[in-house]
């Protein structure tokens, strides 16, 4: 049987990496899309036995060279970043069309929890690109992951003051948030793969943990045996660092949590929980540890 393959976009991002990883583990050749092929980061696509592939995401000449003969294409869109909402949407949804054009058998977009986040920044984007998705002649696949875990690493470290321990959040410390690792994602994106029939036209919600701010705290000082306090800062402190967040967590911090992991659960087995996840991945990062 011949190889399959699959076409990887943010494959240097955190859960693009993730999804390539376990991509080229279940057999898959990974042609992974990257803006700059000599990027430190891109140096993981190597590693993992992927081809690269350069291209940037506004050429649609070269996403087009970039999906043809696949068997699938993984989309995960910028989010944020230096683009606002209207530069998220036009850039990916300008994306799906290749996809469409070459005859892709199946795309899997990675979206997030967008229910509710009309006009929110980054996952409002995401939501118009899941509408103008469905309007094509595609066989395509939505995953739609909850808040990052891996944003205490790249975003929310826990940090050290006079011996004492903090992680400053504009968050609620009691609003539960629906967690996933990129890890996790990336199980979810083979399985997803391994069975496009199955999942051709579903969206499916990813979530491994359900936890709020001030038990994310406790259970990193638990592992860590020493306590972490929780800093709750309002989202308006976030207008001169990061302007474009601050949509974004003010809808974090009162969306209607319908959160489940049972959809998880169903494509990788027993989910990365947030206890888990930070025994693996902070603990061993802290400050005299």
């Amino acid at each position: 049987m011949a190889e399959k393959r699959i076409t990887v976009f943010g494959a240097t991002g955190t859960s693009g990496g993730a999804v390539m990883r376990h991509m080229r583990e279940n057999g898959w050749a990974v042609r992974a899309v990257t803006r700059d092929a000599s990027a430190d980061k891109a140096h993981s696509i190597l590693a993992v036995g992927a081809e690269p592939f350069v291209a940037d995401l506004d050429d649609l000449a070269a996403v087009r060279t970039a999906v043809e003969g696949a068997d699938a294409v993984y989309l995960a869109t910028a989010s944020l970043g230096n683009r606002w909402d209207t530069g998220q949407a036009r850039q990916g949804t300008g994306v799906v069309h290749p996809p469409a054009e070459v005859g892709t058998p199946h795309l899997i977009y990675q979206s997030a929890l967008v229910d509710g986040a009309r006009g929110v920044l980054s996952v409002g984007s995401k939501r118009a690109i899941e509408e103008r998705i469905a309007e094509l002649d595609l066989t395509w696949t939505v995953m739609r992951p909850g808040v990052f875990m891996d944003n205490f690493l790249n975003y929310f470290p826990v940090q050290e003051q006079d011996g004492q321990l903090s992680v400053v959040m504009a968050l609620p410390l009691d609003k539960p948030q629906g967690l996933v690792s990129a890890e996790d994602i990336g199980r979810a994106a083979a399985a997803v793969a391994a069975d496009p029939a199955r999942h051709a036209g579903r969206s499916h919600d990813l979530v491994a943990d359900i936890v709020n701010f001030a038990d994310m705290a406790r259970t990193i000082g638990e592992e860590a045996g020493r306590p972490v306090t929780p800093v709750s800062i309002p989202v308006e402190a976030l207008q001169d660092g990061w302007p474009q967040g601050v949509s974004l967590y003010r809808w974090l911090s009162s969306r209607i949590e319908a959160d489940t992991v049972d959809t998880l659960t169903e494509l990788v087995g027993t989910p990365i929980d947030f206890r888990s996840w930070a025994r693996t991945h902070i603990v061993p990062t802290l400050p005299g540890n």
